[in-house]
């Protein structure tokens, strides 16, 4: 009779401590799951952002850099009215500078015949075919990456297929608001392709450029995907904006982000998107000690 209630004491504290310890089990079990859940969205959410911001950076810095020659460009133009030849092939020659990134620039008349040029190239040619002078005629234009024709037998020889160029060309008016003809500007794309691989290597993502079709016209690893088997590609066509993780052909899930315009200022549109690629892979590591710590 003198045990019965240390019976019940001890049963009711060891029921008390299961109970406890159960609770705590339970708990943890569940915090830790809702920990490991909250990190994947907080990586998740981590990557889309820095995906984003990355290739936008990357688009702009582009669009910066291709609007100081649009700048200069522009200066020329508002010039040429009130310069004799000598002069005008002194503007020309000094806005292409060592031809590392601008291959040609001249001015036309309203015919289309090459009156003044960089280093004389195509002077006395006719130009009037051409879409940056069609173009260039009616308004400010950016034409998208097209293979070299008259220079490609001048500046490269050996190789001209190899030799492709982006377009910027506008009107010449003078003071009294007539036209006088087209001064067009020939960027060499290998200095774009160039720019862009080491802008991906300062950012630590793959880009891809596309033109106004969609067409992959410049892969930073030099492997240009199909563009049917990925939704960030195919969006490329339409210029929607679109982000998120996507399963590429190599069979690895990556964030991409497409920036559906590159521009900047009142450059013109070249009609160019650009894709940005993040491997989530290479943050595996970080989440799985943030997980451990938080356990």
């Amino acid at each position: 009779m003198l045990k019965s209630p240390t019976y019940t004491q001890l049963t009711l504290t060891r029921a008390v401590y299961g109970f406890v310890a159960v609770s705590i089990v339970l708990v943890g079990i569940s915090t830790a799951l809702l920990l490991s859940t909250k990190s994947s969205t907080m990586l998740d959410g981590a990557l889309d952002t820095a995906v984003r911001v990355r290739a936008g950076s990357a688009g702009h810095n582009l669009a910066q850099t291709l609007h100081n020659d649009w700048r200069d460009l522009k200066s020329v133009a508002q010039n040429i009215s009130d310069s004799d030849p000598q002069r005008i092939t002194g503007m020309l020659d000094g806005m292409r500078g060592d031809g590392s990134r601008i291959s040609w620039i001249g001015f036309a008349d309203l015919n289309g015949n090459v009156l003044e040029a960089s280093d004389g190239l195509l002077v006395g040619a006719d130009v009037s075919e051409r879409p940056w002078f069609r173009n260039g005629l009616q308004a400010p234009y950016a034409g998208d990456v097209h293979d070299a024709v008259l220079l490609a037998k001048i500046l490269s020889p050996s190789a001209p297929s190899e030799l492709r160029f982006v377009d910027l060309a506008m009107p010449v008016i003078d003071e009294a608001g007539q036209r006088l003809g087209v001064v067009g500007v020939h960027i060499n794309f290998a200095w774009a392709e160039a720019y862009l691989q080491e802008q991906a290597e300062t950012l630590g993502l793959m880009l891809y450029l596309a033109s106004a079709d969609g067409t992959i016209i410049m892969a930073s690893d030099d492997k240009i995907p199909n563009v049917d088997e990925l939704q960030i590609l195919r969006s490329s066509m339409s210029g929607e904006k679109l982000d998120g993780r996507e399963v590429w052909p190599d069979g690895k899930t990556y964030f991409s982000s497409l920036v559906p315009s590159i521009l900047y200022a009142d450059l013109p549109n070249f009609g160019w998107r650009l894709v940005g690629r993040l491997d989530c892979s290479f943050f595996g590591g970080s989440v799985a000690a943030i997980k451990g710590q938080w356990l």
